[in-house]
């Protein structure tokens, strides 16, 4: 079982060594990018909460993140017009090519992990991995 914890592990890094040259070039944190893909690939979750709560990112480092990229005109944050509490993460379109180089880049890092794999072991391992999922989660809410 200590294969999956090395899986994981192997995963991350190719993951974050995949995107290093383009968030050099985008001059965007591995966080940054990790936001951006978040907000387009989710685009009924796009709180700062909602990055925290799926993605297990630091609350934090999520805000620091939000700044910068409203800074760097990347997305803006609007009030949400049901809940004043609540802030919408919005992406603005001037920085379209970047978000698709960031999202082609994602696709190919699935595509290269994928390779070899029938549309029948995807829907197998998706499920497979679904279970899994189920179980950390369960677990999880069991400790909390």
């Amino acid at each position: 079982m200590n294969d999956l914890l090395q899986y994981a592990l192997r995963f991350r890094r190719l993951y974050q060594k995949w995107f290093q040259d383009l968030g050099e070039e985008l001059e965007l944190s591995p966080l940054e990018m990790d936001l951006l893909l978040f907000l387009h690939n989710n685009p009924d979750r796009n709180t700062a909460r909602d990055a925290v709560a799926v993605r297990g990112l630091a609350k934090s480092n999520v805000s620091t993140a939000v700044e910068r990229l409203s800074r760097e005109h990347w997305l803006r944050v609007e009030p949400d017009p049901v809940s004043r509490r609540v802030k919408r993460l919005v992406l603005l379109p001037w920085r379209q090519e970047g978000l698709e180089a960031l999202c082609a880049r994602q696709a190919a890092f699935f595509e290269a992990i994928l390779a070899g794999f029938s549309p029948q072991d995807r829907q197998a391992l998706s499920a497979l991995m679904d279970r899994l999922n189920g179980n950390v989660q369960a677990a999880l809410d069991r400790m909390e």
